[in-house]
């Protein structure tokens, strides 16, 4: 197939290679095509005919989508508007689309609220927070476009991302890899609970749903996590058994709101139950054997 990714210059973008998958990947940067510039979009699609479009495109700064409304939702709702109309108004049949989405489409930001054990594909988002409304309009501007145009789009999947860490942008991994080799304090939030997954196998999932043309849908695309994990102390002890002797760093716990300037959801966990996964303790340990110094 020919597939057109945008964001194509971020984390998962970086993943998405013809060396790897047996496709061709289109990855236009932000300048070709601004995912705001419906005329840029139209212009790309022509020019490629794209059998399946992956939009990763995204802000992701949640402190900055506070900050930023307009922009917020410009990129990570109206983008996704703007490439489906862009593929009525170019004339494409039976495009395959993915909408990268995310597990803080859950909000629950209250004690009381939130699910450590995890939430399924079935469970209700609730989002509080400008990105985790951006984030959830979207899949329904794709669920409904798709139910109204099954001509246009030839399936169309929602992939719910957890915690991702990979080679294509530094992440919370490679930060705590290197600072815990210095003798410092490390601070980290005890009241979250995450997904941590390979960028690299929700790439290899993501072209699994193209490929076999599973059945249209929410896909939560995470590695596997087990009854009260992962916390951040929880990685980050992951990494420290990988450093060993290395590990040099003490650890310090405070709360969330010590942390992040905006709000962030307590539980970011989700139950992966259509795919198959790994154990997230096994996914971290080969991506740090990669990137070993």
């Amino acid at each position: 197939m020919k597939i057109l990714i945008t964001g194509g210059s971020g984390m998962l973008g970086y993943e998405f290679d013809s060396n790897r998958f047996d496709h061709e990947f289109i990855k236009p940067s932000h300048r070709e095509m601004d995912v705001t510039n419906i005329s840029q979009i139209e212009s790309i699609l022509k020019k490629y005919q794209p059998d399946a479009v992956i939009n990763a495109a995204a802000i992701i700064n949640i402190d900055k989508c506070e900050e930023e409304k307009g922009f917020c939702f410009g990129v990570n709702r109206d983008g996704v508007k703007n490439i489906l109309e862009a593929i009525k108004s170019t004339g494409l049949k039976n495009v395959k689309f993915i909408q990268v989405s995310s597990s803080e489409v859950f909000g629950r930001l209250k004690e009381g609220e939130y699910e450590i054990e995890g939430y399924s594909e079935e469970d209700e988002p609730r989002p509080v927070t400008n990105y985790q409304k951006s984030k959830y309009d979207a899949e329904k501007i794709l669920e409904k476009f798709a139910e109204n145009n099954p001509s246009l789009i030839g399936g169309s999947y929602i992939a719910r991302a957890g915690w991702l860490y990979g080679k294509g942008r530094r992440s919370f991994v490679d930060f705590m890899y290197e600072d815990l080799q210095r003798e410092e304090e490390v601070i980290i939030a005890s009241d979250q609970w995450r997904s941590p997954t390979s960028a690299e196998f929700f790439a290899s999932s993501v072209i699994s749903l193209l490929d076999d043309s599973r059945e249209n849908g929410i896909y939560h695309i995470v590695d596997e996590v087990k009854s009260g994990e992962a916390t951040p102390k929880d990685v980050v002890e992951e990494i420290q058994r990988f450093l060993n002797e290395s590990a040099k760093a003490k650890i310090k716990e405070v709360y969330r709101k010590d942390i992040f300037k905006t709000p962030r959801a307590p539980s970011n966990v989700l139950k992966n139950t259509k795919l198959q996964s790994q154990y997230w303790r096994e996914s971290l340990r080969q991506y740090l054997n990669s990137i070993k110094i």
